[in-house]
Order: structure tokens, then C-alpha cells, then sequence
């Protein structure tokens, strides 16, 4: 058995089982994975879609700050999901788990509050052939 067939056989293995490494995937590993696409391809339309993509999943729904004016509604899934996946390690009565859950959402929450998803717009060409 190769090194490779080793590899994906640990691939295949690889289970998500608690409400932290479902937090991480929502919150980091999606977005990692649209910014990066986006930032390779920004010189073409695919690459601005997938930039006002990652925009608006990062608004919408890694969000865990809800803002409440009226039609916005910014942030709602976010705070609704950490507190899904809150709830699940408590039901489980997993404290480890819910304590990395509860980090991870907070650290997230900062990202958030400090406005510094908006620090990464720069990178990628959001409004198409419009230049500031």
C-alpha cells in the first residue's frame, strides 16, 4: 500500500463528530476556501461572483452578531447555529467540546465586531469592473 492509498484511507476515515469542528468548518474552513478562489480567479467573473459570495456568506451566515434593523437581518443563521451547536454539546454533556465551541464563537464574534472581514475585501475584486 502506497503512501497515497495511506492518505486516503485516513481521508475516508475523517469524521466530524463535535459541535467545535462543525463551528470551524462553518466559520473558517468555507470562507478560507471561497476567499481563496476568489483571490486566484479575480481576474475574470468567476471570481468576482465567488468574492460577493464570500461576502455574503460571511455576512449571512458566519455571522453570530445578529443586527435586527428592519430587512437586514445580517448575522441571524450565525447566532442560530453557534447556539445549535451550543446546545447540542450540553445536550451531549460534552464540557470540553462546548467550552472550544464557545471559544472558537467568540473569536468569531470579535472578527466580526471589529469589522475586520471587511479588511479582506480589499484583496479581492468585489465590484467588478468598478475601481476606487
Amino acid at each position: 500500500m502506497g503512501k497515497l492509498d495511506q492518505l486516503w484511507e485516513k481521508a475516508n476515515r475523517f469524521e466530524i463528530k463535535k459541535s467545535w469542528q462543525y463551528q470551524l468548518y462553518i466559520t473558517v474552513v468555507l470562507p478560507a476556501l471561497l476567499f481563496l478562489l476568489a483571490w486566484v480567479l479575480q481576474g475574470n467573473g468567476l471570481g468576482v461572483t465567488l468574492a460577493r459570495i464570500f461576502h455574503t456568506y460571511n455576512l449571512y451566515v458566519s455571522n453570530p452578531l445578529p443586527n435586527l434593523a428592519p430587512f437586514n437581518g445580517t448575522g441571524l443563521v450565525g447566532l442560530v447555529l453557534l447556539l445549535c451547536l451550543c446546545f447540542g454539546a450540553v445536550r451531549r454533556k460534552d464540557w470540553p467540546d462546548l467550552g472550544i465551541t464557545l471559544a472558537l464563537g467568540a473569536a468569531n464574534a470579535v472578527y466580526f465586531w471589529q469589522e475586520w472581514n471587511y479588511l479582506l475585501l480589499r484583496f479581492v475584486n468585489i465590484t467588478g469592473t468598478i475601481s476606487f
